[in-house]
């Protein structure tokens, strides 16, 4: 970690003054570790009040600080709290601790996990026992800096649906998506070869794995979508994957750059990540992979059916554009529809209902709010600054459509105020008690909380209360009915295992929680 103040013994000093300069340098400490805690730079730091580069820097390098001592003791204290349900009908056990960074977990059978580490290590998990050796290990490959790393993976026979079994070692495949190094690598032709094929650029990549003898083999390229420049595009990734009811292979993929003022708005629209066509801007380049949810089969090749945006490739890939960067996706069990999160610059982290062709409305539209010239994305705005409710006039006719083939949507649910969201998932199962069946969750970076809605009837939209009846929290208290669970610090993954219960992966902590009743159903 960056040294940020040191102390040198002065005799002359009176004890007093000592005594000060200690207890503010402590509150200090104890703010910076809070810090950390809450946030893991995954999606949008919440920063715009800090004042030193070298606290945002710290901020972005959680692995630096990890202390797991001083957190236990920070919690016996009371000065963090541990995590917490709401419900006392529910109750958490840890799956997991000491995990470097998890970032997201699929079930191979009840009780047996595989779980991402964002270095490049995929471990297993047995009951409450982390097998020593991984089951993968490509920390040599991946390329792990801030927002970069292994970041999804999903499995080709979904175990809800099937029966629990001991091994899935005849499974078709185990998919990956990671940001790795390119030098040297062949890429196949569903990657630009120009942009893809250059030395110290780096790639998202799609990956399918067999298991053999408990250890994951063959793999496979699928798709390839370049980066950038080693040095550049280290934030909006994206990564959440997930096989759909049709069996092809969902995506997020963010757009490439954290575009969170006007200034460097303005400079990414004319000559960076969004200067596209999949950011709304008509006279941009051509879709890249970015900026979208993306949809492939499971041997890497588009859709057979129809290409909803356009015929050439990438584009035929999109299923979903104008995103700005997004770490959850799941589709209702009831419905078959598919859900996202997005993240918004500060403010608007949505929740959206996503049809084919669904255009989220980055850059031009964030929340409920047009960014006219990008004058919203200003730095540094005062604690507790909300955007007003009036004049939220928003002109489709500024987004691009690609000839009539995409649709702006508002979302389902936006926070005024950014905190971070992440994952997403539906609770196909009454397992936690017939209430929170087929309902979502959603889980946050920003001090780790998960939230639980029904949907409505039509289950077209989120069931919310008078106080949310426009669909946007402009305070934490209207929030408070919907609060499921809290302490987490730093969700990245919710899955449900074969037999209903609910996982938590948080990624700042380095640990798997599971939610289950408090006693049994037959108790």
């Amino acid at each position: 970690m960056n040294k940020i103040l040191e102390l040198r013994p002065d005799s002359t000093l009176p004890r007093i003054h000592k005594a000060i300069l200690i207890s503010v340098l402590s509150i200090s400490v104890l703010f910076l570790f809070h810090n950390i805690l809450i946030v893991n730079g995954i999606p949008d730091l919440k920063n715009r009040n800090l004042k030193s580069e070298v606290l945002a820097e710290a901020i972005r390098s959680p692995q630096d600080i990890k202390d797991a001592k001083l957190k236990s003791e920070l919690v016996a204290k009371g000065l963090i709290s541990p995590p917490a349900l709401k419900d006392p009908k529910l109750k958490l056990q840890l799956v997991a601790k000491g995990l470097n960074s998890p970032t997201s977990l699929a079930f191979l059978a009840k009780d047996d996990v595989l779980v991402l580490e964002k270095d490049g290590i995929l471990r297993r998990i047995i009951g409450n026992n982390t097998l020593e050796t991984p089951v993968l290990d490509i920390t040599s490959i991946i390329n792990s800096t801030r927002e970069r790393g292994l970041l999804g993976i999903a499995i080709s026979t979904d175990p809800q649906f099937a029966k629990a079994s001991k091994s899935h070692e005849n499974d078709p495949n185990i998919y990956l998506y990671y940001t790795e190094n390119s030098p040297g690598k062949n890429v196949n032709n569903l990657c630009n070869k120009k942009l893809c094929h250059t030395v110290k650029h780096v790639l998202n990549s799609l990956y399918s794995y067999k298991m053999k003898d408990g250890r994951l083999v063959n793999p496979k390229l699928l798709l390839s979508i370049p980066v950038g420049a080693a040095d550049i595009g280290l934030e909006h990734i994206g990564g959440a994957i997930t096989v759909g009811p049709d069996k092809m292979i969902y995506i997020t993929s963010g757009d490439g750059y954290p575009c969170r003022n006007y200034e460097d708005c303005k400079k990414s629209i004319n000559e960076g990540a969004l200067n596209s066509k999949t950011a709304n801007k008509e006279s941009g380049s051509n879709p890249t992979g970015a900026g979208g949810i993306l949809v492939v089969s499971q041997d890497g090749k588009p859709s057979l059916k129809n290409h909803i945006l356009g015929d050439n490739f990438p584009l035929n890939l999109y299923y979903a554009y104008g995103i700005r960067n997004s770490f959850g996706l799941d589709f209702d069990p009831i419905t078959g529809n598919l859900w996202d999160t997005e993240n918004g610059p500060f403010f608007g982290d949505e929740i959206n209902l996503v049809k084919p062709g669904f255009n989220s409305g980055w850059a031009k539209i964030q929340g409920v709010w047009p960014i006219a010239n990008y004058n919203l994305l200003v730095k540094d705005l005062p604690e507790g600054y909300y955007f007003p409710k009036v004049n939220l006039t928003i002109n489709e006719d500024t987004l691009f459509d690609f000839n009539g083939n995409g649709k702006y949507s508002p979302p389902k649910f936006i926070w005024n105020d950014s905190i971070g969201v992440t994952a997403i998932k539906f609770l196909n199962s009454d397992k936690l008690g017939n209430e929170y069946k087929n309902d979502m969750f959603v889980g946050t970076i920003g001090k780790g909380f998960l939230y639980h809605f029904d949907l409505n009837k039509e289950r077209n939209g989120l069931l919310l209360g008078d106080e949310l009846k426009d669909n946007v929290a402009f305070n934490k208290k209207q929030l408070k009915d919907y609060m499921f669970g809290s302490g987490f610090y730093g969700i990245t993954g919710l899955e449900v295992s074969p037999d209903g219960c609910l996982y938590v992966v948080s990624i700042s902590d380095g640990k798997i929680w599971r939610i289950v009743p408090s006693e049994p159903k037959n108790s």
